[in-house]
């Protein structure tokens, strides 16, 4: 209290006035950290709707400055991994949702797709592809909906497609997947340390 009502009145510490670098109390800097880490979470979460507001040139800088760019961190685990691709997935089909951006009045109808697959909106993809696979994507569902109501670990093979799955619940309804073009062992260790902290910085676990 007393070094707020200091900064009110414009005040420097004792500390500050020697030249030495001023200390701000605990309860500041949590709330500083805290402030920076849901910048940076919310970048991802929003980052489809902030690149499409303007060009990466001037989006780029912008986003370089958060703690952590978990942009980055998702694309260079899917290079380090071999992974086919990651995709960031919002589950609306129990939500309003009518697109990346768009602000929905309370008392307007929303005629949810047809294809339930297409009730998952990609938040953010990174792979060779703009887009998931359409059959990846409807792969990835069926696991999230057998993760949730838990049926199944987190992890899926086809062995007709030979292709692995792995997925990682984040927060209510969002989640990201991991998509790899051949059978990867359910206990992976990089991939599993990867995602399990993915989620813990993500949610704060460490703050």
């Amino acid at each position: 209290k007393q070094w707020y009502q200091r900064r009110v009145r414009g005040e420097k510490s004792i500390a500050n006035k020697k030249g030495t670098k001023e200390e701000y109390p605990e309860l500041y800097k949590w709330f500083w950290q805290m402030y920076e880490m849901l910048l940076s979470k919310f970048t991802l979460y929003f980052s489809k709707t902030l690149f499409d507001a303007g060009t990466k040139k001037h989006i780029r800088p912008s986003t370089m400055v958060q703690v952590v760019d978990y942009r980055s961190k998702i694309a260079e685990f899917v290079r380090k991994s071999k992974a086919a691709c990651a995709t960031l997935l919002l589950n609306t089909s129990n939500i309003k949702f009518a697109g990346h951006g768009c602000k929905l009045h309370p008392s307007a109808r929303l005629d949810q797709p047809q294809e339930y697959s297409e009730r998952f909106e990609v938040l953010f993809h990174a792979g060779k592809e703009a887009q998931p696979d359409p059959v990846d994507k409807k792969s990835i569902v069926f696991l999230y909906n057998n993760v949730v109501s838990k049926c199944f670990p987190p992890y899926l093979y086809d062995n007709l497609r030979k292709r692995t799955y792995f997925l990682c619940l984040l927060d209510e309804n969002v989640f990201l997947s991991l998509t790899y073009y051949s059978e990867r062992a359910e206990r992976t260790t990089e991939i599993c340390r990867f995602l399990e902290d993915f989620r813990t910085n993500l949610n704060f676990s460490k703050l």
